[in-house]
This record gives structure tokens, C-alpha cells and sequence, in this order.
């Protein structure tokens, strides 16, 4: 379980990741840098909340 909610946390810092990318390499709309950010922090902090809960 420790390592599921380790690879939904990286998952996470992979979707910011991808988001900057699609920011500053591709010309779309911010709106869509938006809410990849926001999918990546979801991400991230429901890795973090499995973590704690099994910790």
C-alpha cells in the first residue's frame, strides 16, 4: 500500500510536469495548463492522504 501511494504521488509530480510542458512548449489555452496542475496536485495529495493513513 506504502508503494501505491508513493506511485499515485509521483504520478502526480509527473502531471505538473507535463503541465508546464504543455505551457511553455505548446501554444493552447492556460486553461488546460490549469487543470493539469490542479489533476497533478489532486494527485498528488490523495498519494499523500493514502500514505498518512497507512503510516
Amino acid at each position: 500500500m506504502f508503494y501505491l501511494a508513493k506511485g499515485i504521488q509521483a504520478l502526480g509530480i509527473a502531471d505538473v510536469g507535463y503541465a508546464l510542458y504543455v505551457g511553455v512548449a505548446q501554444s493552447r489555452s492556460m486553461a488546460e495548463e490549469i487543470v493539469l496542475t490542479l489533476i497533478g496536485v489532486g494527485l498528488f495529495g490523495l498519494g499523500r492522504a493514502l500514505e498518512r493513513k497507512i503510516a
